[in-house]
């Protein structure tokens, strides 16, 4: 299976946080939010797919997206996610509101597509980061992770009332930095040699969208 990634991987902030610098920097700006778990039968809906609230029986799927080797040469965190630290992730960040993680799902058959999600909220600065990881062999070329995007935007600033909407992307990713760009984020910053990954330094590109940049 195929896979390709944008952002950085959920369910990893705290560790970053207590390893590195910058990842304290980081931990100490996202914050947290006080948030509202998603409602079981909320559904976004957009032309071609829509994205309903994960669960636990979505979880072997997930990690099979998620470990996957072309998702996780994208992502910040290298280490296979087990089926324990899903689960964990479920019950301490997705079912507490602390993150809102949808399944992207065909809207033609019911076909789970990947996965996409909000994280860090931080509720005095009113904004939270995007990303997501899709199945390559049943997405590419059909412009699902865009319209994901502009799905997730909406959510974010319609729905969620949110000032600022951010994500977080490898520069050698180069699909994930076409997406950004075409829906309106902002290159906020180039940090260069940022990330030492796999015995490579790595530069990163921070991304942060108001609502009246999309598009642009």
């Amino acid at each position: 299976m195929q896979s390709a990634a944008c952002g950085y991987s959920a369910g990893v902030r705290t560790r970053y946080a207590r390893t590195a610098g910058t990842w304290r920097f980081w931990y100490m700006i996202f914050g947290g939010m006080t948030m509202k778990p998603v409602d079981k039968d909320f559904i976004i809906k957009g032309e071609h797919i829509y994205l309903r609230p994960i669960t636990q029986a979505d979880t072997e799927l997930v990690l099979r997206w998620r470990n996957a080797p072309e998702v996780v040469e994208n992502f910040l965190y290298r280490k296979e996610i087990t089926a324990q630290e899903h689960q964990s992730w479920l019950e301490n960040k997705v079912f507490t509101g602390q993150v809102h993680q949808f399944v992207i799902m065909d809207a033609a058959d019911d076909t789970p597509l990947g996965s996409v999600y909000l994280q860090n909220f931080d509720e005095e600065n009113n904004k939270a980061e995007w990303g997501l990881f899709l199945d390559g062999d049943k997405t590419r070329g059909r412009g699902v992770g865009t319209e994901v995007g502009n799905l997730i935007w909406d959510y974010a600033f319609d729905t969620l009332k949110l000032h600022k909407l951010h994500s977080r992307v490898l520069a050698r990713n180069k699909p994930c930095v076409r997406m950004n760009e075409k829906l309106g984020f902002p290159q906020e910053a180039y940090l260069r040699d940022e990330l030492l990954l796999d015995g490579s330094y790595e530069d990163l590109i921070l991304y942060g969208a108001l609502k009246g940049d999309r598009g642009q």
